[in-house]
């Protein structure tokens, strides 16, 4: 039995078709609007690829013609692209405004969970990290681990991780908001 490779992570995926069709798709910057039925265009040039499975590539698709980056790309007039950077079709003034929905929409999304995050912060403040005294390297704190608080020390403290090192030795990643007092 042959063993393959297959992508199945969104981003590897469109890191992918990148990779194969650069005047198409870009991983920074502006994204550039896909010609309608871009799918099959894909399915057609990598037609003896094991590399992607249809229900992944869709799902790829689905995910960056969601991204905001890419919704703010379609603009009325602007022209979708084909798999060569090719300019193909128009983009309509419903085109435009689906667009700014769907985006509109997704924003009202994130924020949503942003307040419900911030909300349940604020009603387990023992959950909250001290605030009196900022963390610092050396300093002893205690972490809730699951039920049970753990006296630990801080060694490293990077964006949005602490490295913290346990009596015993075993060091442990943790979240800010996991420390529970000084």
């Amino acid at each position: 039995m042959e063993s393959y490779f297959q992508l199945t992570n969104n981003k590897e995926i469109i890191a992918y078709l990148a990779q194969q069709f650069p005047n198409c798709f870009t991983l920074e910057g502006e994204a550039k609007p896909l010609k309608i039925g871009i799918f099959q265009d894909i399915l057609v040039r990598l037609e003896n690829s094991v590399v992607l499975s249809k229900t992944k590539l869709r799902s790829a698709l689905r995910s960056y013609t969601m991204s905001w980056r890419y919704l703010y790309s379609i603009k009325e007039g602007a022209y979708r692209i084909d798999l060569d950077g090719n300019p193909h079709d128009a983009i309509s003034k419903e085109q435009m405004e689906h667009a700014q929905h769907q985006l509109k929409e997704s924003k009202e999304k994130v924020k949503e969970r942003f307040k419900k995050r911030t909300k349940v912060k604020n009603k387990n403040p023992s959950m909250a990290p001290n605030k009196s005294k900022a963390l610092q390297l050396g300093d002893f704190v205690k972490v809730k681990l699951g039920s049970k608080l753990l006296s630990v020390q801080i060694i490293n403290i990077e964006k949005e991780h602490i490295k913290v090192k346990v009596g015993s030795g075993m060091e442990l990643m943790v979240k800010p908001e996991h420390i529970v007092s000084k």
